[in-house]
């Protein structure tokens, strides 16, 4: 009868052993192959299209790429959105594409598309701000951010 608590004794002491040996570790708080930065959004071909899902993410792309930022917009409430971006990308093409082609549903939105070319190596920026165009800003409006790494 001694046997079993005497098992269970030892895979108790092995598990302690275990335990403290990974706190103990080597110093790096990081696994292997990981690092500390940001997360990053690699390009896929020569065209890149980017949503509301990549707000505040960084996107590689090549200097050759097309870019395509999609955001929902209802300009029917007065609201738009007012982008910006550095010089190293420029807007080719503004559009709005309703989400109902019908005529009959008052007040629906749809997608603001931005065409945009990399004209230009290095950090480029995009910045908008979803607003009514006649009011102040406030600070409370809601707005999308990216960073383009244009190589």
């Amino acid at each position: 009868m001694n046997f079993p608590l005497t098992f269970m004794g030892l895979g108790v002491l092995c598990l302690a052993v275990l335990v403290v040996a990974g706190c103990l570790g080597t110093g790096s708080q990081t696994p292997s192959g990981l690092t500390n930065e940001p997360q990053k959004t690699p390009a896929v071909g020569e065209h890149v299209t980017i949503d509301e899902s990549q707000n505040g993410a960084t996107v590689y792309v090549n200097r050759t790429s097309d870019i395509m930022l999609k955001l929902n917009e209802n300009p029917t409430t007065g609201y738009r959105w007012n982008l910006t971006a550095t010089p190293g990308l420029v807007i080719v093409n503004d559009t709005f594409d309703p989400s109902n082609t019908t005529g009959k549903l008052v007040g629906s939105g749809g997608t603001r598309l931005w065409e945009m070319n990399a004209a230009g190596t290095g950090t480029q920026t995009i910045n908008a701000v979803y607003m009514r165009s006649w009011e102040p800003v406030t600070g409370n409006e809601t707005t999308f951010a990216m960073t383009v790494i244009v190589q």
